[in-house]
């Protein structure tokens, strides 16, 4: 892969990193990563970017860095840790790169830096084939470069520590927890996949992500505390030692009083119902036992289920137990060239289109997207050609009209025509459009762990 050397004037140049700028990346992320000015260097950053940075992390390199370079001072004074990732869209997969973490020193803001490191990326991105690109950012911000809040992210519910039902006195736990080691990983992967195939609102996870078994061997021994990377897995057990789940703790506490549990699912035929208040005993005795990164005080008090915007768990831990429920964030997603990611998941529109009251569908669909658009051409319920499409001066050929962006947040089954309809007031279709589009891009949830 070809080196990237930009200049971007007075001494700044971006570019790709290598081993040696290790620590000078470092030194910015735990600079930039404070709380308060007065604040010391952020050490978790640091871990983070050194593991990231090892060689030995299964998404990023040391050369997987995007920066800008101060070459008067030789600081490194904008970042972007670029981790490349596979999703699946309805079981077809495709590979994106992800963002994170991105910083800018204060003394060089609003000069443009963080874009010129999301430019590498994004060629990068492109060069390799990816088909979106992805960052969880703060709000707004990252608009600015062609992203949308397009994929769920997160979502929770609460449990008080104190409402946790105490087994009856001289009853054994019909289930217990232990670590998990590296002889359960082919049954934590199938567990895994279990857990992203789930109906969610009687359909299909629509989004997820999928990894390998050499990223679950690094979630068991190369993540630490430290860096405060992902997930501890340990697994429900039966008193005979019989494995027949598993459940995904967050590695450290980002607040003292909450403790995040990421992942659970069973094997078919052990009750959830069951397994659920022996598992919460278990969670709460290994609670104060989580570090708190930064350390402070302050005692676990709740256990916080982030698990999509709805799950199995949800259901089994009941209403009177649920304290507090949160809706999802969402992922900032990038799709660079919508026509070719539709063709990439051509099936899985045709499936839809099938099983639809327009099975059979002969016509074509024109979307303009202000700043260009697509077309769709179907000959008998077989989409024949989807193609790059601007609307004309004249005329009125346009099906279906959607805000640049926007259209990501249908593609990806967040919100439905409908909703996006309600809510913007530049989205429109006419009435067999309108149809056509409900029966392609069905709203559907999605379940994306991050991987990092």
């Amino acid at each position: 892969m070809a080196t990237t050397i930009k200049d971007l004037g007075n001494g700044l140049i971006a570019r790709w990193s290598t081993a040696a700028d290790q620590e000078r990346i470092a030194t910015l992320f735990g600079h930039v990563f404070r709380r308060t000015a007065d604040d010391p260097p952020n050490e978790r950053m640091i871990a983070y970017v050194h593991h990231q940075m090892s060689g030995q992390h299964p998404l990023i390199g040391p050369n997987d860095v995007a920066l800008v370079e101060d070459t008067r001072s030789g600081m490194v004074v904008a970042a972007t840790a670029v981790m490349r990732q596979r999703w699946e869209y309805a079981g077809i997969p495709f590979t994106l790169s992800r963002a994170e973490p991105v910083a800018a020193h204060e003394e060089y803001r609003n000069r443009g830096l963080v874009r010129a490191t999301f430019d590498l990326m994004h060629a990068r991105s492109a060069e390799q084939g990816d088909l979106a690109q992805c960052i969880t950012g703060i709000p707004y911000f990252y608009r600015q470069f062609g992203y949308e809040f397009a994929v769920d992210l997160g979502g929770s519910r609460a449990v008080m520590l104190a409402a946790i039902p105490e087994a009856k006195e001289g009853q054994a736990e019909p289930f217990m927890v232990r670590d998990a080691t590296l002889d359960d990983l082919p049954q934590i992967r199938m567990l895994y996949e279990r857990e992203r195939s789930r109906l969610a609102g009687g359909l299909p996870i629509l989004v997820s992500a999928s990894f390998d078994h050499d990223h679950w061997r690094w979630t068991l021994t190369g993540q630490t505390a430290e860096a405060g990377e992902g997930w501890n897995t340990h697994m429900i057990i039966r008193p005979d030692g019989q494995t027949i789940g598993y459940v995904l703790t967050g590695r450290v506490r980002w607040s003292p009083e909450k403790v995040r549990i990421l992942g659970m699912m069973v094997e078919p035929g052990a009750p959830l119902t069951a397994v659920m208040p022996p598992v919460l005993r278990a969670l709460r005795a290994m609670a104060p036992s989580i570090p708190v990164i930064p350390p402070k005080p302050g005692e676990p008090r709740q256990l916080v289920f982030v698990l999509g915007a709805s799950h199995p768990v949800y259901d089994a831990l009941g209403r009177d137990l649920i304290a507090r429920s949160e809706p999802p964030y969402g992922w900032y997603v990038r799709v660079p060239n919508v026509p070719l990611f539709l063709r990439h998941i051509r099936a899985v529109l045709e499936r839809r289109l099938a099983g639809s009251f327009l099975a059979g569908y002969t016509g074509e669909l024109k979307i303009d997207f202000f700043k260009g658009g697509l077309r769709m051409v179907f000959e008998e319920g077989r989409i024949a050609f989807i193609e790059p499409w601007q609307a004309p001066i004249y005329g009125d050929e346009t099906s279906a009209c959607f805000p640049p962006l926007v259209f990501l947040q249908l593609l990806f089954g967040r919100r439905s025509l409908e909703e996006l309809r309600a809510w913007h007031d530049d989205v429109w279709a006419d009435d067999e459009p309108a149809m056509l589009l409900n029966s392609l891009f069905p709203k559907q949830q999605s379940w994306v762990l991050p991987l990092d």
